[in-house]
């Protein structure tokens, strides 16, 4: 399990190195406003979770949910109104259509959502002390 969550904290460290880039302008095109502001937030916050997992701190695991999470779905109405979308790191999308916009659920931060809260869930097991009986 050490492995793997040594390969989460890498992927978690591309990830948002990527956002970071994004934010940044070095990659795709420059962002403005709140949505450079809310990216280059969870960008940092990728970074920080993804160095403190590799020092194999549980603080790292509950930061890598924190990275993905906001990252899951997206919302984008057609009339132009309130829209959320945060696009940092690698993204592969189920889009849904409706009668007044589109979501967008991205499966690789889902997938790495869930394996990051397994792993979250595994540490914390492990951590525990066993249950004594008292009689």
């Amino acid at each position: 399990m050490q492995e793997f969550e040594k390969w989460l904290a890498r992927v978690l460290l591309l990830n948002s190195a990527l956002a970071l880039g994004v934010s940044l302008g070095l990659l795709g095109e420059p962002q403005y406003g709140d949505a450079l502001a809310v990216l280059f937030g969870v960008a940092m916050l990728g970074f920080l979770a993804a160095v403190l997992s590799l020092k194999r701190m549980i603080s790292g695991l509950i930061g890598g949910i924190l990275y993905y999470l906001p990252q899951v779905g997206s919302y984008f109405p057609y009339d132009g109104s309130w829209q959320f979308s945060v696009k940092a790191g690698v993204s592969l999308g189920l889009v849904a259509r409706f009668g007044h916009g589109v979501f967008v659920l991205n499966m690789v931060a889902l997938a790495l959502l869930a394996a990051t809260a397994v792993m979250l869930a595994w540490r914390l097991r492990r951590r525990s002390p066993p249950a004594s009986s008292a009689r």
